[in-house]
């Protein structure tokens, strides 16, 4: 990578920084020049990452006016990117901050309003069979690898899950809309880790934002930003389930799915790479899945995972963390 990009800045002199690692197997490095500009060199191994769908998608991103950062240079042979950088300001470090929190979660909203927007034959359709694939991570690496128990009480009701969820008049979601992958760069919102884009559920990224797997906001709060972004899209050309009640429970339900997904993410790391750095958040998200599974009706559910799958989980990441 340093010999690509000696070879394509315009600089004889930089610095190449690592960045702490993500979920995927790609590789971030901040490149500063002495002239102080910056940019993002990402290794996206073409083995196991979507880069060509990811060079595609901030193509047509950008066409309709979210935020994704630029593509400066491309080696698709070795998986080496060169793109915009848009700093270092997280929105999980704002959400600590209560005076910038309300301007963030706006800036949000309005950059999921615009991937919302986004129309193109070539975003694939967020299908019945994945959402079952999705909560199958859970059951295959939460209930399988890590407690070696069956997860009869899910697979009971996966089918109303992800059928009530692909029901949801569609839209294109973003599928990662949490606060690792929105930034503050300025005053201006970068969205990034968008390669995964679908066409699915109205509500599944305003579920990524607001119940977020890293950051747990209050329900006075989650109120607030519901009636902020259904008046944001009263006026547009998008789709809003009505009543707000059926919304909510819409919003809630996609984000079960999204939630559990999540925590089997977070044990399938480190089963398959050794990754710890996502264990920390799998029981307090699994309790936000409680809470909404016992909102909703899910009542079986939610005593499942509270009287048998937390427990047996907190003993297990307490073995694996020092």
């Amino acid at each position: 990578m340093q010999a690509w990009l000696t070879t394509t800045l315009p600089f004889d002199n930089f610095q190449v920084d690592p960045l702490q690692p993500e979920a995927s197997t790609r590789r971030f490095y901040r490149v500063t020049a002495d002239t102080g500009s910056s940019w993002m060199a990402i290794h996206s191994p073409p083995e196991t990452e979507k880069n060509e769908l990811f060079v595609a998608m901030a193509e047509i991103f950008s066409r309709n006016h979210v935020p994704v950062p630029k593509i400066h240079a491309y080696e698709p042979k070795r998986g080496f990117l060169l793109v915009q950088d848009f700093g270092t300001v997280e929105f999980l470090h704002i959400y600590n901050d209560p005076d910038s929190l309300g301007q963030a979660i706006d800036l949000a909203l309005e950059g999921l309003i615009a991937v919302q927007r986004t129309r193109d034959p070539s975003i694939e359709v967020y299908t019945r069979e994945r959402l079952i694939d999705e909560l199958g991570i859970f059951t295959e690496w939460v209930c399988g690898e890590m407690l070696g128990c069956a997860a009869t009480p899910l697979n009971d009701i996966a089918d109303v899950l992800t059928s009530e969820i692909d029901s949801h008049p569609k839209v294109t979601v973003h599928r990662d809309y949490h606060s690792r992958n929105l930034l503050l760069h300025g005053e201006h919102l970068g969205i990034v880790d968008f390669q995964d884009a679908l066409v699915g559920s109205c509500v599944y990224d305003i579920a990524s934002l607001l119940y977020d797997c890293y950051f747990e906001h209050n329900n006075k709060h989650i109120d607030t930003w519901i009636d902020a972004y259904r008046d944001k899209i009263g006026g547009i050309s998008l789709p809003l389930i009505e009543p707000r009640s059926k919304f909510v429970r819409a919003m809630e339900i996609t984000a079960m799915q999204r939630m559990m997904k999540a925590i089997g993410i977070f044990c399938r790391l480190w089963f398959k790479q050794r990754k710890g750095t996502h264990l920390a958040y799998a029981m307090p998200v699994l309790g936000r899945v409680i809470t909404i599974a016992n909102r909703n009706e899910f009542t079986t559910l939610a005593n499942w995972l509270e009287q048998t799958v937390g427990p047996r989980l907190q003993q297990a990441l307490a073995r694996l963390t020092p």
